[in-house]
C-alpha cells in the first residue's frame, strides 16, 4: 500500500514540475496574437514562478529560451506603455526585461542555439536608451544613487556583445552622480578609470540631410560612416573635458580632507594641462598654504600671462608681496594694475590704502619717538605723514563708494579723516547705520 501512494506522489510530482510549458504558450498567445500585454504579463510571472522552484537542469533548454525571451519582451512593454495601469503592473518591469534578454543570451551561447538572439540584441539598445532616460529622470529629482545605478547598468549594457561600444559619456555621468550623493570612492574609482582610458568627452556630432536635425554620434568613425553614406553632413567634434576629471577628484579629496591624494592629484593634473586655470589656482592656494610664496607668485604670473585681465590674479599678487615679502613697491604695482583693470575693485582699493596708513603710522611712531625740543623734526615728520594720508584718502573714499557695507572700508576711512583733521566727515560716517 505505502508503494502504491509514493508512486502517487511521484506522478503528482511528476505534473507539477511540467507545468511552465503551457503557461509560456499562453503568455506567447497574449502577447503576439492577442496583443494582450497584463494578461501576457500574468502568464509570465506565474512560469517564473514555477521554474524559479525547480532545477533548471529539469527544463528543456529551448523552453527555457522562449521563457526568458518572452521575460524581456512582455516585460518591456509593460515598461514602455503608455496606459498608466499597464505600466503600473510593474515598476520594476524595465529590470526585470534586461534580466531576462541578458539570460537568454547567456542561455543560447551555451547551448549554440540561436533561435532568439538576434531578436534580444536588436533589443539591448533600446533598453540601455531606456535606463539611461530613467537615469537622467533621477538625476532631474535629485535621487543620485538611482541615477548612478541606472549610468552604470547603461555602460556595462552597452559593453555586452550584443552592442559592443564602451559609452564613456555614461561612465562620467556615474562619477557626476557617485559625486553628487557623496559616494565619493565609487566616484573616484570611475574617475581614475576615465584618466587611464584618457576620457576626453568629446561630443561627435552631424546634421541630418533628410531632416536637418543634428545627432550625436557614439564615436568619430560612427559619425564618419554615415557622412561617407552622405545621409549626414556638417560633421563636428566638439568638447574636452580631461581637466575637469581632475578638478572632480581634486575637489572630492579636499571633501574627503585626503591630503596626499589631493597634492598628488593637483600636481599631475598641472603637468598634463598647464594652461587650465582651474587646476593652477588649486596648486596656487597649496603653495600658499604651505608658504612657498616664491612658487605662488609664479603660479600667480603664469595665471596672468593666461588672462590678462583677471583682476582676482592681480590682487592675490599683491596681498602675498604686501603681506607676507613684505615688498610694498611691488604689491602697490600689483594692486594699481587690478586697478586699470577695474577702478572700482574695493579689495584692491582698500589694500592699497592700508600700505600707505602702515607707513604714515610709522612715521607716527618716529614723531613720538623724538624729544620735546625737536619742534622742527616734529613738524617735518608731521608733514610728511599728512601727505600720505592724504594719499590714502581717495583710495578708501573709492573703496567706500564701491562697497558701501564693508565695514574694515568704514573704519580705515574714519581713522583717516581724523588724520587729516576732517572731523565733520568722521563724525558722519561713525553715525551712519551699520
Amino acid at each position: 500500500m505505502k508503494k502504491i501512494i509514493l508512486f502517487a506522489s511521484l506522478v503528482l510530482s511528476t505534473a507539477m514540475w511540467a507545468q511552465e510549458k503551457p503557461i509560456i504558450s499562453s503568455a506567447v498567445i497574449a502577447i503576439d496574437r492577442n496583443n494582450d500585454v497584463k494578461t501576457a504579463k500574468e502568464y509570465i510571472d506565474e512560469a517564473e514562478k514555477i521554474i524559479t522552484g525547480k532545477p533548471l537542469s529539469e527544463i528543456k533548454s529551448k523552453d527555457l529560451a522562449k521563457f526568458y525571451f518572452y521575460k524581456g519582451k512582455i516585460n518591456y512593454r509593460v515598461s514602455a506603455s503608455e496606459d498608466v495601469a499597464i505600466k503600473a503592473l510593474d515598476p520594476n518591469a524595465l529590470n526585470k526585461s534586461l534580466a531576462g534578454y541578458e539570460n537568454l543570451l547567456k542561455l543560447e551561447k551555451e547551448t549554440g542555439s540561436d533561435r532568439y538572439t538576434k531578436d534580444a540584441q536588436d533589443q539591448f539598445q533600446i533598453l540601455a536608451n531606456d535606463i539611461a532616460r530613467r537615469g537622467i529622470e533621477a538625476n532631474g529629482d535629485k535621487r543620485w544613487k538611482d541615477a548612478y545605478d541606472d549610468f552604470m547598468k547603461t555602460y556595462e549594457l552597452k559593453q555586452n556583445p550584443a552592442i559592443g561600444l564602451t559609452d564613456t559619456n555614461m561612465l562620467f555621468n556615474a562619477a557626476i552622480m557617485a559625486q553628487s550623493g557623496e559616494m565619493y570612492q565609487e566616484a573616484i574609482d570611475i574617475y581614475k578609470n576615465l584618466i587611464d582610458m584618457n576620457y576626453k568627452g568629446v561630443t561627435f556630432k552631424a546634421v541630418n540631410v533628410e531632416t536637418g536635425d543634428t545627432a550625436i554620434f557614439p564615436s568619430k568613425p560612427a559619425m564618419e560612416r554615415m557622412v561617407k553614406l552622405e545621409k549626414f553632413k556638417d560633421p563636428m567634434i566638439e568638447g574636452d573635458i580631461r581637466a575637469s576629471v581632475y578638478q572632480s577628484l581634486i575637489y572630492i579629496y579636499s571633501k574627503t580632507e585626503d591630503k596626499e591624494n589631493y597634492a598628488a592629484t593637483i600636481a599631475e593634473g598641472r603637468a598634463k594641462f598647464p594652461e587650465n586655470t582651474a587646476l593652477l589656482k588649486a596648486e596656487l592656494q597649496i603653495f600658499f598654504d604651505n608658504k612657498e610664496y616664491d612658487k605662488a607668485l609664479a603660479n600667480l604670473d603664469q595665471a596672468i600671462a593666461q588672462d590678462p585681465e583677471n583682476v582676482v590674479m592681480y590682487y592675490n599678487k599683491g596681498v602675498i608681496l604686501q603681506t607676507e615679502l613684505k615688498r610694498l613697491d611691488a604689491a602697490i604695482e600689483a594692486y594699481q594694475k587690478a586697478l586699470e583693470i577695474d577702478s572700482m575693485y574695493s579689495d584692491a582699493l582698500y589694500m592699497s590704502s592700508i600700505i600707505f596708513i602702515d607707513s604714515a603710522n610709522a612715521i607716527g611712531k618716529k614723531m613720538n619717538a623724538l624729544p620735546l625740543n625737536a619742534t622742527s623734526k616734529y613738524k617735518a615728520l608731521e608733514k610728511e605723514q599728512k601727505a600720505v594720508f592724504t594719499t590714502a584718502l581717495p583710495y578708501l573714499q573709492k573703496a567706500r563708494e564701491s562697497n558701501p557695507t564693508d565695514s574694515q572700508v568704514k573704519n580705515a576711512l574714519m581713522q583717516v579723516y581724523r588724520a587729516l583733521k576732517m572731523y565733520d566727515k568722521a563724525k558722519a560716517l561713525a553715525e551712519e547705520p551699520q
